[in-house]
């Protein structure tokens, strides 16, 4: 059964929205439906590729994962990477579209709206239950305008939201009543629910705020979720995992916190066992003496080792490379090298001496690498891998008997190493979430510090569905699940088809499109139903028009008396047939309420020539009246349009005499 879109919001960054919404994807799934997790747009420097080679952010793949199925570019249609303290690498439909400062970003957001709204539609079609995730706070009043992620997407989404509010940074009656005071009227309407999140105590002391806080806001607080140690991974540099910074037991591992630091989930698997403790630093003098060194992906290489160099962590750094294993991942790997070249200014321009730990070079390309792949050890073939690539630079060996470190199924190779295997690179992210190359990794260290071997941890992908499972008993625990059902039950689409009328879609490139919706309407009305029909992009003089006027019960509104095709306009002229066209539908459905059926012609046409806005049409199909019919022939009709429809005809063309030459004849054609 298809359910009613859910939208999950918060008052502030990192107050659990993304936890919240793994753990609803979970119970969904658990509970039988087919769901799926939804962000439009994401600003995270963590990344995943997926398995048809598009990068979304980290978040998706791990809520698809919760959910139990395939992460799709689809779920994050826009990821922002930012690369400056002013700008973003853009990525649109798994692609990097461009880097942009943010200024010019915001105005870009219109025009990314079509994007957003297909892959929400492709996910409708696909999944009987969408959970989506805003971004930050809906309530960054400076951002309202031209909103695309937090109430301007519920809008888009028709979904109503749950918003979630973190107690323990303090504030939280404050923030729930000062973000709901600051929505609109409508974005009021959509807000049926507060969520509390890492409560540390008894709730009992708690519940006058609760109670309160509803009675000024008129929303039921709707659970209290207690802090818990769950590790999900985290998207952004706001996850509490890169606040470590104190030495632990056993083996010490070093991870170099960068300024434009990413993916530094590939280092997750590693605290499975509890002689390796991960820790992040920042400054030479955190760096004392680890046992393992990790240089982790950037998103601006050059600009990080420059920070790295002038911090006197480059220098701290090489002094231990006798002492320690270093390893870079990514960009990481990139400034081990003997020099970074950027000749197409991809990041920061110019050439750039790396780190002098590989005797290999880096040369940025404008053409992002990306993808899932497979390989083997160099040192033991038969240890198998799976990683993921996402980087545009291509590193090479600048002496020949350096050792190569992967060997991938494409017959390619990845990364070097030294001889004695102690310090590598490679652009594999996911490296040590594959347990065998893990524990083989581990054990040479064990070794050389004495430390005695356990017998093999949990595997990684065991320990993830164990998190996943702990976080939906969590939220089953202290959520009104029963409310949220209710939410997401009502005025579903399969509620709609038996009381609400139907909506018919006729398009291709075949003749028949008009025929069948004329022929509906007079089957429409000779039932004793009431007909009105318009048609776009032509004048007054079909022949079918002329008989359906006078047909008892169909009403045909006039169209204008010249039409011009669309190639012989000018830009002008076009936008003037747009608004006007646009004026027309909103007359059509001011009327509309009193017919049963409503046949607009030529209406998907018009909307691909942009000669009708889609938006409306979308939202009025959405909102139209019970019972009402609603056909339209046309062309190409979005992916939105046909995951709102109810019938679907796609009429192609085999053959036609157009072909041949023959024009077009009235009674046949027009």
């Amino acid at each position: 059964m298809k359910c009613r879109p859910l939208m999950i919001q918060g008052t502030m960054s990192n107050s659990g929205k993304t936890f919240v919404t793994a753990g609803l994807c979970r119970i969904f799934k658990k509970d039988g439906y087919r769901c799926a997790p939804f962000k439009s747009q994401n600003m995270a420097l963590n990344s995943y590729v997926t398995k048809d080679g598009w990068e979304i952010g980290r978040a998706q793949a791990m809520q698809a994962e919760a959910a139990m199925t395939e992460p799709s570019v689809f779920m994050n249609p826009i990821l922002l990477k930012p690369n400056s303290d002013m700008g973003s690498q853009v990525i649109v439909n798994g692609e990097v579209l461009g880097n942009y400062p943010a200024s010019e970003y915001y105005k870009m957001k219109e025009m990314l709206k079509p994007e957003i709204k297909k892959a929400f539609h492709a996910l409708e079609e696909q999944f009987e239950m969408i959970v989506l995730e805003g971004a930050g706070s809906p309530a960054e009043i400076n951002l309202k305008e031209n909103d695309i992620v937090n109430m301007g997407m519920a809008e888009m989404a028709d979904a109503d939201v749950l918003l979630v509010a973190d107690i323990d940074r303090g504030g939280v009656f404050a923030s729930v009543y000062g973000t709901v005071q600051l929505m609109e009227p409508e974005e009021k309407k959509r807000i049926k629910g507060i969520i509390i999140n890492k409560f540390r105590g008894d709730v009992k002391i708690l519940e006058p705020g609760l109670r309160m806080m509803e009675e000024l806001t008129g929303i039921p607080v709707i659970g209290v979720i207690p802090y818990a140690s769950i590790r999900l991974d985290d998207e952004d540099s706001l996850s509490e995992q890169l606040r470590k910074i104190e030495t632990g037991a056993g083996i010490d591992a070093a991870v170099i916190r960068l300024p434009h630091i990413s993916n530094f989930t590939d280092f997750t698997a590693l605290e499975l066992d509890s002689n390796v403790s991960v820790r992040y630093v920042t400054k030479k003098e955190e760096l004392g003496k680890p046992d393992i060194i990790f240089l982790p992906g950037t998103k601006n290489t050059m600009y990080d080792l420059k920070w790295l160099r002038e911090s006197g962590l480059e220098a701290a750094i090489c002094r231990l490379k006798q002492k320690c294993r270093i390893i870079g991942i990514c960009g990481g790997y990139q400034m081990m090298g003997e020099v970074v070249k950027d000749p197409h200014q991809v990041e920061y321009g110019g050439c750039m001496r790396g780190m002098g730990l590989l005797p290999v070079q880096t040369v940025f390309e404008i053409q992002k690498q990306r993808g899932q792949t497979k390989a083997v050890l160099g040192k033991d073939p038969s240890i198998s891998i799976c990683g993921y690539e996402i980087h545009m630079g291509k590193t090479s060996a600048v002496q020949e008997d350096l050792e190569t470190f992967l060997y991938l199924e494409d017959g390619t190779t990845d990364g070097f190493c030294t001889g004695d295997g102690k310090i590598w690179g490679s652009y594999f992210h996911g490296i040590f979430d594959n347990d065998e190359f893990r524990r083989r990794f581990l054990s040479e260290l064990f070794r050389e510090k004495g430390i005695e071997e356990k017998e093999a941890e949990t595997s990684f992908e065991v320990y993830k569905e164990e998190q996943y499972d702990r976080l939906e008993q969590l939220l089953r625990d202290t959520l009104d699940m029963e409310f949220i059902y209710g939410l997401i039950k009502r005025n579903t689409k399969d509620e709609k088809k038996s009381d609400c009328g139907c909506i018919h879609l006729y398009y291709g490139d075949g003749k028949g499109k008009t025929t069948a919706a004329a022929g509906l309407a007079v089957r429409a009305a000779g039932a004793g139903k009431r007909v009105l029909f318009y048609q776009f992009l032509k004048d007054n003089s079909s022949s079918e028009r002329k008989v359906l006027a006078s047909i008892p019960g169909i009403t045909c509104i006039r169209g204008p008396e010249t039409v011009m095709f669309t190639g012989r306009m000018s830009e002008e002229e076009k936008r003037e047939n747009l608004w006007k066209n646009d004026q027309r539908l909103k007359e059509i459905q001011a009327m509309a309420g009193e017919y049963d059926m409503l046949i607009l012609d030529e209406a998907l046409y018009a909307v691909g020539l942009h000669q009708l806005s889609e938006e409306p049409l979308l939202w009025y199909l959405k909102h139209k009246p019970t019972g009402l019919e609603v056909v339209l022939t046309g062309r190409s009709p979005s992916a939105a349009m046909i995951a709102c429809a109810d019938y679907c005809s796609c009429i192609h063309k085999e053959k036609h005499p157009f072909d041949q030459g023959l024009s077009a004849r009235p009674g046949i054609e027009y």
